[in-house]
């Protein structure tokens, strides 16, 4: 009973003071650019090793996308809502977290579960210290990707580009940087 009366203030409260797709992107813009080491929180990028279809070699090459960061911010913004996620499983050789995000003015939920492996590659369960970290990785991933789904990517894929932009630099700041 509790939980469906904060649930159902809440909702009352996101319909008394609708939110403003002009100031969410406004707000969201400002901060995933205000400078370049905040646009590169918000970006992810992982080394992944892909064979080559034209010469047959590996190579490395990279992952890239929004961050749990950029969620974070997407969430902020967006307003009128309650993101959060959790461990659902941590059995055998994986652990599972839940990611929720719950758009109190349209009603719209969404759950996204996502699963880490915590064994080595000798099939060796990690210590403790290692699944912890595994898990909040895993939870900060379920986050990120219910936030991501729960606000329509045409709002924010954009800001993701413009932050991209902002860790690139340009002309005048390539001498730099290199």
């Amino acid at each position: 009973l509790l939980n469906k009366s904060e649930i159902d203030m809440q909702v009352a409260t996101a319909h008394r003071y609708p939110r403003s797709i002009k100031r969410f992107r406004d707000e969201a813009s400002q901060m995933v650019t205000l400078n370049e080491q905040v646009a590169q929180e918000c970006i992810y990028s992982l080394p992944r090793k892909e064979k080559d279809q034209a010469t047959g070699q590996w190579v490395i090459k990279p992952i890239e996308g929004p961050s749990a960061r950029f969620g974070e911010v997407i969430a902020s913004a967006w307003g009128n809502c309650r993101a959060g996620s959790r461990i659902v499983s941590d059995q055998g050789d994986f652990v599972t977290a839940q990611g929720v995000f719950h758009d109190l003015e349209r009603n719209v939920a969404i759950t996204y579960e996502v699963q880490r492996r915590i064994t080595n590659s000798s099939g060796q369960r990690y210590k403790a210290d290692m699944i912890g970290v595994t898990a909040n990785a895993a939870c900060s991933i379920a986050l990120r990707n219910a936030v991501l789904k729960g606000v329509p990517k045409a709002f924010w894929d954009d800001m993701y580009v413009e932050a991209r932009k902002v860790v690139m630099g340009d002309v005048k700041t390539l001498a730099n940087r290199r």
